[in-house]
Parts: structure tokens; sequence; C-alpha cells
């Protein structure tokens, strides 16, 4: 019969396993997947949910971090819109009436029709428990890969200067 040391024990070495997984003998590393795996099946449907939408949280996190204003990676709000609505189970049609709009007018924000504002993201972070400014965030780096992309094509504005209009002496 084990004592409560040696069970704290054996916790202890399945909890930390070795410096180097890949050294784990087969037996430690089944030990380390079972304990795992009993671990997450005691989440409640609450916790699954939470951790869902913080793994989205993240996601929206990283693409901010990606300092590369001339990256071509463009992830529209209206896919992390899509990313949590999914988890929680929501149609676009409900979370539009839950933040008092209509999905007709919320369409609009998403498709770039109108633009995304600070009314908006306050709602956006409250209703998914997200900081605000990570969705204007969001919006305003994504109107600078756009605005990138326009760049490309400066030909196309050349006529918008004022030297052409404005005599210099």
């Amino acid at each position: 019969m084990k004592t409560s040391k040696k069970i704290q024990k054996e916790d202890f070495d399945v909890l930390i396993g070795s410096e180097n997984p890949k050294e784990d003998s087969p037996e430690l590393a089944a030990k380390t997947a079972a304990h795992f795996k009993a671990h997450v099946a005691q989440r409640t449907e609450s916790r699954k949910i939470k951790n869902e939408l913080l793994a989205i949280q993240y996601r929206m996190e990283e693409y901010l971090d990606n300092e590369d204003k001339k990256s071509e990676k463009y992830i529209s709000l209206e896919a992390f819109l899509s990313e949590f609505l999914k988890v929680l189970n929501l149609s676009f049609k409900k979370f539009a009436v839950n933040i008092d709009s209509s999905d007709a007018n919320l369409k609009k924000y998403m498709n770039g029709e109108r633009k995304f504002n600070t009314e908006l993201a306050m709602k956006f972070g409250h209703f998914f428990h997200t900081n605000p400014e990570l969705w204007l965030k969001l919006y305003v780096r994504n109107e600078f890969i756009q605005l990138n992309a326009a760049k490309k094509n400066q030909k196309k504005y050349a006529k918008y200067d004022y030297e052409k209009q404005v005599e210099l002496h």
C-alpha cells in the first residue's frame, strides 16, 4: 500500500516529468497524458467555454503583436467574431440583437461599408469579456494593411498634389 507521501511524490513526478520530455520513459509519458486527460475531463462546461474564448483572444493578440505592417496577412474582425460566436453557439443575428443592433447594420460594419468605432468596440469587449481596445486595435491594424496594399498603386493618387494647385515662389 502506498503512503500519502509516496502518492504525492508520484503525482509530483507526473505533473513535472523530466526536464527533457523527449527522454521520458513511455510509462511516465503515459502517466502524464492520463493525468492531463483526467484533469481536462473534470473541467466544467463554463470553464471549457472560457478557455476556448481565451484561445481566440490570444490569437487576436498574437495577430496584433505582428508589428510587420507590410505583412499581407489579413484576418478580418468578422473572422474573429465568427470564432467567438461559434464557441458560444450564437447566431450572428442573435448577437446583433444582444448588442442593440440589427444583423443587417452590424454586417455593414463587418464588411467595411461602415467604420468600426469605439461604441462597437465597447459592446464587443463587454459581451466577450475582452478588452475593447483589442477590437479597435484589430480594426486599425487591418486598416494599415489595406493602406500598405493601396500604396502599391500610388500612381492612382499622383493627381492629389498641392504643388499642382498652388503657385510656389
